[in-house]
């Protein structure tokens, strides 16, 4: 007779109302995160395009709009994203200059992010309610609202989805041990790494992801498990060559350094612990001045120290994410100072897939009657962080909201100051926009006259206080920004018939930023009622500096089409039409050209566009239409 202890257990089929369904907790929850992120950016699908959207849709953003030009030019003249400005290019095939699609896009992007983020604290944590939460704190991040809601912020939406699926992918094959596994987190380490080069400094967290997750936990494994990293950092370095600009860097005292990483780590830490408006629209960090503030950047520094501290003593799991978090946020936090924007609110998109792994895994730990007070506090963040999002979406899909609010926020940041004043300019307020030019050009260069200053003493006004003010606008002083500034004052000047102050600011621009097209176009612009040859002349030169300016294109073609000169006007206009189409005075050029050609049914196909144009000039496409019609029948005649 057998013991009680010996008896053979016979595992039973469950009955068929026991099967396992398809639609578990878990999977139920990930629908929740993904149409929870949707429902949240849904907003920001009618948002135009705003700051870098117009050159990156038309591919001006990266030489031309082909898939060569995407991995042989700098994104932007200053970065390495092949990646980023592939997919503009792929997309505009079908997409065209509508930001519908682009928009979608980067809501897809952000909503999958936040169900890999979910995923990721699953695995590491083993709660599924931590995964949960977490999901639905990437969602909400209002740090990542720059990247989602913007059509620039593709590269950090891109670059946030491939380093959550590549840290996913890691934990994923110590569980798994499939080789195929570790290959494919290393391919889309390198796609994070081409979409966002900031990626890059995630690798040191693949070596040591083997003594957290690995079996013997020992340098054998860590190097066995870095070899397709390694490949892939050679990938890397080999398409950086063919591609990116060459490194630099701005060299400041080290007191100078170490205080700006405090006043960064002060904007981006409250920006995560304490959701704020402020964090949304600040660039130059002047708004976080003086010792407070240091203060507390050094605070938020030594809590991030005892956190990862606590982890790694409790849950060194929970302490590898962190380790990559601070990874990848170390290049953007300004030590050393790199020649970009000093704090861009979506420049810590990436690092934000840990903050929320962490808040996430925290809230499911505080769930307890004993830990009611963070739990609140971590509810109170959710809360906050999402009606800060809501609002941030509406900033960053309205061109004329986010440079106000940001010049507001931040009067010394160059290009919302001067973006906002061109769009002062514009509504017909040139005076408050000269106002807001003349305010940040006195601080800059420390002298109301600071245009005599700079005439006279032209390199010498660029004293160290100068430069360090324009320092505050990226890691070197920035004259191509500064140039653009100019002419803008010189725009303004120009719509108060103030001819000879709007040339003095042209002629300084030139100076401070001969290789800026807008400017040369601007100028071109100014000069051609008196001065036509000039203008020309500058508005050929703007196109040799940027070839794809479609509205200075425009503009010169229809300098050629007086002249007669058909042919040039058509090669012209027919690359730019998806970014001047809107306006059908575009489309009249091409189809007088056209005409003078005798190509009569090219000429009725731009009538058709212009037809079809946002700003119609009805009367003067029935003229058109009739001046058509009389053509082709004086030909057929003949």
């Amino acid at each position: 007779m057998l013991l009680p202890s010996s008896r053979i257990v016979r595992k039973r089929k469950p009955p068929p109302n026991m099967e396992k369904h398809f639609f578990t907790s878990w999977r139920i929850g990930l629908v929740v995160v993904f149409a929870f992120s949707i429902i949240l950016y849904l907003p920001s699908i009618m948002g135009g395009a705003v700051w870098d959207d117009v050159d990156l849709i038309s591919g001006a953003a990266f030489g031309k709009n082909t898939l060569l030009s995407a991995f042989t030019h700098p994104f932007l003249g200053h970065y390495f994203r092949p990646l980023t400005s592939a997919s503009f290019v792929i997309e505009s095939s079908f997409a065209k200059a509508t930001p519908f699609y682009y928009h979608q896009t980067n809501i897809l992007l952000h909503a999958i992010t936040a169900v890999l983020v979910a995923a990721l604290t699953k695995a590491v944590t083993k709660n599924k309610l931590a995964g949960f939460f977490a999901g639905l704190f990437l969602a909400a991040q209002p740090m990542q609202v720059g990247a989602a809601a913007w059509i620039g912020g593709r590269t950090d939406v891109m670059s946030t989805t491939f380093l959550a699926a590549f840290m996913l992918a890691l934990v994923t094959y110590y569980k798994s041990k499939k080789p195929w596994v570790l290959y494919f987190s290393a391919f889309l380490f390198l796609l994070a790494t081409i979409s966002k080069e900031q990626a890059m400094a995630a690798l040191p967290a693949v070596p040591l992801s083997a003594f957290v997750f690995g079996e013997t936990k020992d340098w054998k494994e860590a190097r066995k498990v870095t070899v397709p990293y390694m490949i892939a950092l050679v990938i890397f370095s080999v398409m950086w060559v063919l591609d990116a600009p060459g490194p630099s860097h701005a060299s400041n005292p080290i007191l100078f350094t170490l205080a700006l990483f405090a006043r960064t780590n002060a904007l981006y830490g409250l920006g995560f612990a304490a959701p704020n408006k402020q964090a949304l629209l600040t660039w130059t960090l002047e708004n976080y001045q003086g010792a407070l503030w240091i203060a507390i950047g050094t605070a938020i520094t030594v809590a991030c120290a005892f956190a990862f501290r606590f982890c790694w003593k409790r849950h060194r799991e929970m302490a590898w994410i962190l380790v990559c978090g601070i990874l990848v946020y170390m290049p953007v936090s300004n030590l050393p100072t790199v020649p970009s924007f000093v704090a861009g609110p979506y420049r810590v998109a990436e690092p934000g897939t840990a903050i929320a792994c962490l808040f996430g895994a925290a809230l499911a730990w505080a769930l307890r009657p004993a830990r009611a007070v963070a739990a609140v506090a971590l509810a109170a963040n959710f809360v906050a962080g999402t009606m800060i999002t809501i609002a941030g979406i509406q900033i960053w899909t309205s061109a004329p909201n986010l440079f106000e609010l940001a010049a507001k926020t931040d009067p010394h940041f160059i290009v919302g100051v001067g973006n906002y004043a061109q769009s002062l300019n514009d509504a017909g307020k040139p005076k408050e926009g000269l106002k807001w030019t003349n305010n940040l050009l006195v601080w800059i260069f420390g002298n109301e006259k600071w245009r005599d200053v700079l005439r006279t003493q032209k390199l010498k006004a660029f004293t160290p206080d100068v430069n360090r003010r324009l320092c505050t606008n990226g890691g070197n002083p920035d004259m191509r920004a500064l140039g653009w500034f100019v002419s803008n004052q010189g725009g303004c000047y120009a719509k108060l018939k103030d001819i000879e102050n709007a040339l003095d600011c042209y002629k300084d621009a030139l100076v401070l930023a001969p290789q800026d097209a807008r400017i040369h176009f601007g100028y071109g612009q100014l000069i051609l009622s008196f001065d036509r040859p000039e203008a020309i002349q500058h508005w050929e030169y703007a196109l040799k500096l940027m070839p794809r300016y479609a509205v200075c294109a425009s503009a010169l073609a229809h300098e050629r089409l007086i002249d007669k000169r058909y042919a040039d006007v058509i090669k012209l206009l027919e690359p730019n039409m998806d970014n001047v189409g809107w306006n059908c005075d575009a489309w009249f050029d091409l189809a007088d050209a056209k005409m003078g050609l005798r190509d009569w049914t090219g000429a009725s196909a731009a009538l058709d566009g212009a037809e079809k144009a946002i700003f119609v000039k009805k009367p003067a496409l029935a003229e058109h239409r009739k001046k058509l019609k009389e053509l082709i029948a004086a030909s057929k005649h003949k």
